[in-house]
């Protein structure tokens, strides 16, 4: 391979990584910073960017240790048996769905500032229900552009860090950094955890290098990994600090379109119709990615596998917590972290059990691990606790 060839696959085992971890955490990162305050939201990006980054190489790793081609529920069922295998189906179920939920509720929202920005008052149920027709549509169709959407969401985000970053570094103010709610101490914990998580991209930089012709053993998606799994914390950082400079001195809204129409009417365009894009393509590829889970690798029938992604997020849109924040929060701190359990015990068996010698190792005392699966638990049960 020659050294153009390793540079192309790294970027692009780098992007499909980067790309599926950027979404709508985004939006809710300046709140819990600075609501927590900005030195306890960067103590847990810091934390939450090493747990992600460990976790999607230990998952890699326990990829290219085992035969054949598998995603999180097939490990689980080698090295956990049926049991694992089940909790982990029933754990990425509650987690796709709940995304989808959570970025039907912040479509919904951005909707409503579109029809705001030119002059209309559109109730925020009737603006979800058209935010989840037309993600409906997008799903159904998106077979047909989904590479093409992948791409622009990405660079949508890209463009909306840098414009909040430029705008708001100049108006910077120190003291907006200085404090800090130990009340609301593990806020950020579950939102950054959720913004930060890209493990179902792994799976994906695999069957990259295998359409190339690299064989298991030569497969080696250590740096592409680390490199996708901290560029978006990067990205993450530098928004926030823009936020920051835009809204000094204040708890920063979830919601920054509407609050900037008075004192920044282009920003506030700007953001409502590019968040508003990202949201869209986002919501109908998960919603396809999920239909093609329950098709292919959990045969429902077909039209079961449509009607489930389709109309479970609106359903639960009105029966069920309308609040962004919590629901990525629960979905951080609960759901991913049982998963992220998984993983950790999967990576641990196929070290012992694997009957494949991958490229790269990654080993750390059992203790380390021991806490880190302790902790994590914990974590969940406190979540899930808050949120029944």
């Amino acid at each position: 391979m020659t050294i153009g060839e390793k540079f192309k696959n790294y970027f692009a085992s780098t992007s499909i990584l980067a790309g599926t971890i950027l979404g709508v955490g985004l939006f809710g990162l300046p709140y819990v910073f600075s609501t927590s305050g900005f030195s306890i939201g960067m103590l847990f990006l810091i934390f939450c960017c090493f747990l992600a980054t460990i976790t999607h190489l230990i998952f890699g790793e326990a990829l290219l240790r085992t035969s054949g081609e598998h995603r999180a529920p097939g490990l689980a069922k080698i090295y956990l048996g049926r049991k694992g295998y089940y909790i982990s189906i029933i754990a990425s179920f509650v987690s796709l769905t709940g995304v989808l939920l959570a970025y039907l509720i912040l479509g919904g929202q951005f909707i409503q500032n579109f029809a705001q920005i030119f002059g209309g008052n559109l109730d925020i149920n009737l603006a979800t229900i058209i935010f989840w027709i037309i993600g409906t549509i997008g799903m159904m169709m998106g077979i047909r552009f989904i590479g093409a959407s992948e791409i622009l969401g990405v660079a949508l985000i890209i463009v909306l860090v840098f414009i909040y970053f430029f705008l708001g570094l100049p108006k910077l103010n120190i003291q907006s950094f200085a404090g800090f709610n130990t009340n609301n101490f593990f806020l950020p914990y579950g939102v950054l955890l959720f913004a930060l998580s890209g493990a179902s991209a792994v799976p994906e930089i695999f069957n990259y290098f295998k359409k190339k012709g690299i064989s298991k053993e030569q497969i080696n998606f250590k740096a592409p990994i680390i490199w996708g799994s901290v560029i978006p914390a990067v990205l993450y950082l530098l928004f926030t600090i823009g936020a920051f400079g835009l809204f000094p001195n204040q708890i920063i809204p979830v919601d920054l379109a509407s609050s900037l129409i008075n004192s920044n009417p282009l920003l506030a365009i700007a953001t409502t119709i590019l968040g508003l894009v990202l949201i869209l393509t986002s919501y109908f590829i998960l919603g396809l990615g999920f239909k093609n889970i329950l098709f292919f690798d959990l045969k429902f029938r077909k039209v079961l596998s449509w009607i489930i992604p389709i109309a479970l997020p609106i359903i639960l849109f009105f029966v069920q917590n309308k609040d962004f924040l919590n629901i990525i929060g629960f979905l951080g701190a609960a759901v991913l972290a049982i998963e992220t359990v998984i993983t950790f015990i999967i990576h641990y068996l196929s070290q012992k059990m694997g009957n494949k010698t991958p490229a790269y190792q990654i080993k750390f005392p059992m203790a380390i691990r021991v806490i880190l699966i302790i902790l994590l638990l914990i974590g969940a049960g406190l979540e899930i606790a808050k949120f029944l």
